[in-house]
């Protein structure tokens, strides 16, 4: 940096921090440009010959514009509450339905009423790909869907806003289920949350990938979430007697496409609030409910 006192010396930029001041100074003087530190009323300023002024205050736009498209953009968490009704609102349907099961609630056979026969979903019964989503074989099969579930749910209702979040989430079971039908052989059946909860795990995949900190996208970090979806999805659905692969795999899959038709979205994610809030998570009761109305009452008129 040069000190000769004869020039004429001008402010191009004032920052908070001296460190502040130091790195765009650093950039000044890789393009060939002398500058000087200097303390100022409310910050600290950096100065450069006045004939160098147009050529310094060029150097530290184009500075300031890589930096913004080199930093991913962010997304505003919502509070650790703002997740907490939905996941109430999911805990108390899945041991409802569980409940009317056992019961045979309304002298109706919710099982055979609700469980997705791959068969009878590609005839037209659609209502079958959500229904199923609330179906259970036991206990434990409920409340490992219930912890699983509640968790992702509550994660991602930070992200996106309770509503959003589980709307989302009963939309990737749904198609997952749908999808799974189409490959699987007539007779196939299949029960349970678990394919909406890896549709929450791709959906929450997607969102780490795109709003991750700028530290997280350099070198090998960048893929760190993806290989935790990926092993979430190894350890978590391809083995035991009852996992049906096909439907978590579809599940995993349909919620990253959500995820990434959200990040098209961008920006008016972070102004989904209050009352549409409110309208997306009554929209995702709805179907679901909807949904159940169908198969209990004999399918579609």
């Amino acid at each position: 940096m040069s000190s000769d006192a004869g020039e004429t010396w001008v402010e191009v930029q004032r920052f908070q921090t001296r460190g502040e001041t130091e790195q765009h100074a650093l950039v000044l003087v890789a393009a060939g440009i002398d500058c000087r530190i200097a303390r100022r009323q409310g910050g600290v300023g950096l100065l450069v010959a006045a004939s160098n002024e147009a050529p310094a205050r060029q150097e530290l736009a184009a500075y300031a514009r890589d930096n913004r498209s080199s930093t991913p953009p962010a997304l505003p968490l919502r509070p650790l509450t703002e997740g907490l009704v939905g996941t109430l609102v999911y805990i108390c349907v899945l041991l409802f339905i569980h409940g009317a099961v056992a019961r045979h609630a309304f002298s109706r056979d919710w099982l055979s009423a609700g469980e997705a026969v791959a068969g009878l979903i590609t005839g037209g019964e659609w209502w079958r790909a959500l229904t199923a989503l609330g179906l259970h074989a036991d206990y434990g099969h409920l409340f490992s869907n219930i912890v699983a579930g509640g968790f992702l749910g509550i994660i991602l209702a930070q992200m996106l806003g309770g509503g959003l979040a589980w709307l989302a989430i009963l939309l990737a079971g749904g198609i997952g289920n749908a999808a799974n039908a189409i490959i699987e052989p007539p007779t196939h059946t299949a029960i349970g949350a678990s394919t909406a909860v890896f549709g929450a795990v791709g959906l929450l995949v997607v969102l780490m990938w795109k709003y991750q900190s700028s530290l997280w996208r350099r070198g090998p970090r960048r893929w760190l979430p993806l290989a935790v979806g990926v092993m979430l999805l190894a350890f978590l659905g391809i083995e035991g007697e009852r996992i049906d692969v096909g439907a978590h795999i579809a599940g995993f899959l349909a919620g990253a496409l959500i995820g990434a038709g959200l990040v098209a979205a961008g920006a008016p994610l972070a102004t989904v609030r209050g009352n549409v809030q409110f309208v997306l998570g009554g929209a995702a009761l709805a179907l679901f409910a909807g949904a159940w109305s169908i198969a209990l009452l004999g399918g579609a008129p």
